[in-house]
Protein backbone atom coordinates (compact mmCIF):
# COMPACT_ATOMS: atom_id res chain seq x y z
CA UNK A 1 0.00 0.00 0.00
CA UNK A 2 2.71 2.32 1.04
CA UNK A 3 4.38 1.91 -2.52
CA UNK A 4 1.19 2.51 -3.84
CA UNK A 5 0.62 5.80 -2.28
CA UNK A 6 4.00 7.21 -3.21
CA UNK A 7 3.44 5.94 -6.73
CA UNK A 8 0.47 8.21 -6.94
CA UNK A 9 2.06 10.99 -4.99
CA UNK A 10 5.02 11.08 -7.44
CA UNK A 11 2.49 11.02 -10.21
CA UNK A 12 0.73 13.46 -9.40
CA UNK A 13 3.66 16.22 -8.54
CA UNK A 14 4.82 15.38 -12.52
CA UNK A 15 1.49 16.01 -13.67
CA UNK A 16 1.20 19.22 -12.47
CA UNK A 17 2.83 22.33 -14.15
CA UNK A 18 6.80 22.89 -13.47
CA UNK A 19 5.85 26.41 -11.39
CA UNK A 20 8.75 25.49 -8.99
CA UNK A 21 10.57 28.89 -9.95
CA UNK A 22 7.88 30.69 -7.88
CA UNK A 23 6.67 32.83 -10.93
CA UNK A 24 3.91 35.10 -10.63
CA UNK A 25 1.93 35.75 -13.55
CA UNK A 26 0.26 39.20 -14.29
CA UNK A 27 -1.91 40.89 -16.79
CA UNK A 28 0.75 41.97 -19.37
CA UNK A 29 0.07 45.42 -21.35
CA UNK A 30 -0.16 45.63 -25.09
CA UNK A 31 2.93 46.19 -26.28
CA UNK A 32 1.93 46.12 -29.92
CA UNK A 33 1.90 49.62 -30.89
CA UNK A 34 5.22 50.27 -29.81
CA UNK A 35 8.10 49.55 -32.76
CA UNK A 36 11.32 50.41 -33.75
CA UNK A 37 13.51 53.27 -31.98
CA UNK A 38 11.04 53.73 -29.73
CA UNK A 39 10.65 49.69 -28.38
CA UNK A 40 14.48 50.20 -28.27
CA UNK A 41 14.13 52.84 -26.04
CA UNK A 42 11.55 51.42 -23.98
CA UNK A 43 13.23 47.86 -23.51
CA UNK A 44 16.55 50.17 -22.45
CA UNK A 45 14.29 51.62 -19.75
CA UNK A 46 12.42 48.51 -18.56
CA UNK A 47 15.39 46.38 -18.48
CA UNK A 48 17.45 49.05 -16.42
CA UNK A 49 14.64 49.10 -14.07
CA UNK A 50 14.79 45.26 -13.82
CA UNK A 51 18.39 45.65 -12.93
CA UNK A 52 17.62 48.52 -10.85
CA UNK A 53 14.86 47.65 -8.74
CA UNK A 54 17.09 43.72 -8.56
CA UNK A 55 20.00 44.95 -7.02
CA UNK A 56 19.91 48.70 -5.43
CA UNK A 57 18.01 48.90 -2.00
CA UNK A 58 15.95 51.04 -1.38
CA UNK A 59 14.28 50.59 -5.32
CA UNK A 60 13.02 46.78 -4.57
CA UNK A 61 9.19 45.73 -6.14
CA UNK A 62 7.00 43.16 -5.45
CA UNK A 63 7.42 39.78 -7.11
CA UNK A 64 4.36 40.94 -8.91
CA UNK A 65 6.04 44.23 -10.09
CA UNK A 66 9.03 42.04 -11.41
CA UNK A 67 6.89 39.79 -13.32
CA UNK A 68 5.42 42.53 -15.22
CA UNK A 69 8.63 44.57 -15.58
CA UNK A 70 10.33 40.86 -17.13
CA UNK A 71 7.53 39.76 -19.33
CA UNK A 72 7.39 43.00 -20.69
CA UNK A 73 10.81 43.32 -21.32
CA UNK A 74 10.74 39.88 -23.42
CA UNK A 75 7.66 41.15 -25.59
CA UNK A 76 9.53 43.81 -26.27
CA UNK A 77 12.45 42.07 -27.04
CA UNK A 78 11.19 39.34 -28.29
CA UNK A 79 7.93 40.33 -30.30
CA UNK A 80 8.33 43.72 -31.17
CA UNK A 81 12.22 43.69 -32.15
CA UNK A 82 12.33 40.54 -32.89
CA UNK A 83 16.00 40.21 -31.20
CA UNK A 84 17.90 36.89 -30.75
CA UNK A 85 18.30 35.49 -26.68
CA UNK A 86 21.86 36.60 -27.76
CA UNK A 87 21.05 39.91 -28.82
CA UNK A 88 19.21 40.71 -25.84
CA UNK A 89 21.54 39.85 -23.58
CA UNK A 90 24.17 41.09 -25.17
CA UNK A 91 22.34 44.37 -25.89
CA UNK A 92 19.79 45.24 -23.05
CA UNK A 93 21.00 43.32 -19.93
CA UNK A 94 24.60 43.88 -20.53
CA UNK A 95 24.79 47.77 -20.57
CA UNK A 96 22.31 47.60 -17.58
CA UNK A 97 24.68 45.16 -15.41
CA UNK A 98 27.57 47.51 -16.60
CA UNK A 99 25.57 50.47 -15.23
CA UNK A 100 25.98 48.70 -11.83
CA UNK A 101 29.62 49.45 -11.74
CA UNK A 102 28.82 53.30 -11.47
CA UNK A 103 28.55 54.27 -8.23
CA UNK A 104 25.61 56.85 -9.34
CA UNK A 105 23.66 54.23 -11.02
CA UNK A 106 21.16 53.30 -8.38
CA UNK A 107 20.62 57.33 -7.06
CA UNK A 108 19.97 57.88 -10.95
CA UNK A 109 18.35 55.57 -11.97
CA UNK A 110 16.38 54.16 -8.96
CA UNK A 111 13.36 57.03 -8.94
CA UNK A 112 12.48 56.15 -12.99
CA UNK A 113 11.60 51.71 -11.00
CA UNK A 114 7.94 53.29 -10.18
CA UNK A 115 7.48 55.36 -13.45
CA UNK A 116 8.17 52.54 -15.77
CA UNK A 117 5.93 50.02 -13.98
CA UNK A 118 3.07 52.97 -13.75
CA UNK A 119 3.77 53.13 -17.80
CA UNK A 120 3.32 49.51 -17.73
CA UNK A 121 0.09 49.53 -15.94
CA UNK A 122 -1.02 52.29 -18.63
CA UNK A 123 -0.65 50.34 -21.43
CA UNK A 124 -2.68 47.19 -20.03
CA UNK A 125 -0.35 45.38 -17.11
CA UNK A 126 -1.39 44.87 -13.95
CA UNK A 127 0.29 44.67 -9.97
CA UNK A 128 -1.94 41.78 -9.32
CA UNK A 129 -1.39 38.05 -10.19
CA UNK A 130 -3.91 36.80 -12.43
CA UNK A 131 -6.65 34.42 -10.51
CA UNK A 132 -5.54 31.62 -12.23
CA UNK A 133 -1.57 30.95 -12.14
CA UNK A 134 -2.02 27.34 -13.87
CA UNK A 135 -3.64 29.15 -17.04
CA UNK A 136 -1.34 32.05 -17.08
CA UNK A 137 1.83 29.43 -17.12
CA UNK A 138 0.28 27.34 -20.21
CA UNK A 139 -0.13 30.94 -21.81
CA UNK A 140 3.05 31.57 -21.10
CA UNK A 141 4.48 28.14 -22.76
CA UNK A 142 2.70 29.25 -25.77
CA UNK A 143 4.69 32.35 -26.00
CA UNK A 144 7.86 30.84 -25.49
CA UNK A 145 7.16 28.32 -28.11
CA UNK A 146 6.04 30.67 -31.03
CA UNK A 147 8.88 32.79 -30.14
CA UNK A 148 11.04 29.53 -30.68
CA UNK A 149 9.40 28.80 -33.71
CA UNK A 150 9.65 32.49 -34.84
CA UNK A 151 13.69 32.57 -34.28
CA UNK A 152 14.07 29.18 -36.32
CA UNK A 153 12.53 31.34 -39.29
CA UNK A 154 14.75 33.02 -41.53
CA UNK A 155 15.03 36.98 -41.18
CA UNK A 156 13.58 38.74 -44.15
CA UNK A 157 16.20 41.27 -45.51
CA UNK A 158 15.20 44.42 -47.20
CA UNK A 159 16.13 44.72 -50.96
CA UNK A 160 16.47 47.94 -53.20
Amino acid sequence: MKTFIATLTTTLLLAGPALADGKIYVQLPDLSGITGAEAEAFLSEVVLANVVSSNCAGYEITDEEWSLLTDSADILAREQLRLSVDDYDSLYYGPAFEALDRPETCDQAGPGVQPTIDRLVELGGSREALPDQDAAYQAEQERQAAWDAMAEQPRKTKTK
